[in-house]
């Protein structure tokens, strides 16, 4: 009975932390794909070499149409004390924006990166470690300790 129960509440406290692992987040593209990009190029070519639709729209005139891609920038972690130019991890760092602007013909007239055009807020929901470390040292010991003083009995 016990460790039926023990074994119920070990699989729900793993579902609730495993479905929390889910994330929010813009659609976007590398600097990679971003670098291959030309003025003069249509909406779909576009769409097309970075691999990914507008994220919004930011101005529709009868002359000009903008709209905002993300893109996502390649950061590296490494140790201080061996920080060099080009060591360490690659990693993927914070999201940026580009702007395409587009004239009234549909081709690329403009392109350019936009810090402050609209800040990306990433909504993350990860298992905190910290709850998954003091869950395994001190719950489970307390009730290994209690089903071995059950079944002594």
């Amino acid at each position: 009975m016990v460790k039926k129960l023990l074994y119920n509440s070990l699989l729900v406290f793993i579902f609730f932390n495993l479905a929390s692992c889910i994330v929010n987040a813009p659609k976007y593209t590398t600097v990679e794909k971003v670098l291959n990009l030309k003025i003069g190029q249509s909406k779909g070519e576009v769409s097309l070499l970075l691999g990914t639709v507008p994220y919004n729209l930011i101005l529709m005139t009868d002359s000009e149409t903008t709209l905002l891609y993300k893109y996502r920038v390649t950061d590296r972690t490494t140790l201080p004390f061996l920080l060099k130019e080009n060591n360490g991890k690659k990693i993927k760092g914070r999201y940026v924006n580009l702007l395409v602007t587009y004239d009234k013909d549909g081709l690329s007239k403009k392109i350019e990166s936009c810090s402050n055009c609209d800040e990306t807020i990433v909504q993350e929901k990860r298992v905190d470690i910290n709850k998954v470390i003091t869950f395994l040292t001190i719950t489970l010991p307390i009730a290994l300790v209690f089903l071995g003083i059950t079944t002594l009995k």
